[in-house]
């Protein structure tokens, strides 16, 4: 395998691809990524931990085909430091791999490419276009309360579902829960995956990675490509893939959680009340994290105490006038909920002092954040 890569496309291609090769593995193989040529102008590169797999290509001048798995992390290393200019990439019958670029040189040991597992393929599956802006909102709404509990994997992911006019994403920790929805063009299909958080993570990673190719003042609009085939699910756009599989768990349902009438509806200021909080549980517990809210007409009263460190109490205006309430949260709850808003106004909506609470934007129904409460 021969070939010449300008460093700029080598190294896209190692960075969009790289960080899923997993270097703990009991599989020396999977600590690699393969390489592969195709046609005369075209390197692949693939890497999987079993569980995520990305693919990406570039450009380049194929002198001599062939394929070969080389240690991920020590290339991208050396690829990242090398001088500007075109990389000469040459692959010997050992596996082991020359770079040169300039006048740097290095060698280093591969793989043979055939030992590299498969990495799942959509087939012939018809994928379904979604704006990319949308698939960034429904994670940035919903991300943080995913579970972190790798022993409960119903809940370690995200519920992604499309149901031919809506897409929405779900996650919950069995202490909060998120709901985002988007109302899409007609046409997309129906589907229903639960996405585990790795999955989530690297999904993001493309997200970001399109907006940072995005040209300045290219206004066309960005899409990604998604399909469920055979317990995995696919996102493609512009040569890149990647590949999940999916946890074949059965999801919380979710509508029997989000109450459906509560009593009062606060609305306040999502700025105001994020400091407030903020600066409250500077002295809640560092074991629970609680404040109290008590509420009453036009009065919002935050307070926390600790023993060890203290007490603190602000009091906000707020929109409200009706029977008063007085509520226990975890603050680090609230404040996940209010910084994945973008609204100014924010609405809390609470029934009693042991009924779950709910945050909305005021004047959008597209996201619910619903929370359990605490005893104070």
């Amino acid at each position: 395998m021969e070939l010449s890569i300008s460093k700029k496309n080598f190294l896209r291609g190692l960075a969009r691809t790289h960080a899923v090769a997993d270097r703990k593995s009991s599989m020396p193989i999977l600590s690699n990524i393969l390489l592969s040529t195709d046609g005369k102008s075209t390197l692949r590169f693939a890497a999987t931990d079993l569980y995520l797999g990305v693919s990406a290509s570039a450009e380049a001048t194929i002198v001599k085909p062939g394929t070969v798995a080389v240690p991920a992390r020590t290339l991208f290393e050396i690829v990242k430091n090398l001088p500007e200019g075109d990389v000469s990439f040459v692959v010997g019958p050992t596996h082991a791999v020359e770079i040169r670029c300039g006048k740097v040189r290095f060698k280093i040991p591969g793989m043979p490419g055939e030992d590299f597992p498969a990495l799942p393929s959509p087939g012939d599956a018809k994928l379904a276009e979604l704006d990319i802006d949308t698939l960034s909102e429904l994670i940035a709404r919903t991300h943080y309360s995913m579970s972190t509990d790798d022993t409960r994997p119903h809940l370690a992911g995200a519920l992604f579902e499309g149901d031919g006019k809506n897409v929405r994403m779900v996650t919950t920790d069995g202490h909060r829960l998120s709901k985002a929805e988007k109302k899409v063009s007609e046409g997309l299909m129906n589907f229903s995956m639960l996405v585990p958080s790795k999955g989530i993570a690297e999904l993001r990673r493309l997200i970001e990675d399109a907006k940072g190719d995005k040209t300045k003042g290219d206004d066309k609009p960005m899409t990604v490509g998604i399909a469920s085939v055979s317990g995995n699910a696919f996102f493609r756009r512009d040569g890149i893939q990647l590949s999940v599989k999916l946890a074949d768990e059965q999801f919380p349902p979710y509508s029997k959680v989000i109450p459906q009438q509560q009593d009062r509806r606060i609305i306040i200021s999502r700025t105001a009340f994020s400091e407030a909080l903020r600066r409250i549980a500077l002295v809640a517990s560092d074991k629970s994290g609680g404040v109290r809210l008590s509420i009453e007409a036009g009065k919002l009263h935050i307070t926390s105490e600790n023993p060890d460190v203290g007490e603190g109490s602000e009091d906000l205006d707020v929109d409200f006038a009706g029977k008063p309430v007085v509520i226990g949260f975890n603050a680090k709850y609230v404040l996940d909920v209010l910084a994945a808003l973008p609204d100014n106004e924010i609405a809390l909506e609470l029934s009693g002092e042991l009924e779950p609470g709910v945050i909305k934007a005021a004047g959008d129904a597209n996201f619910v954040g619903v929370i359990m409460p605490m005893r104070i």
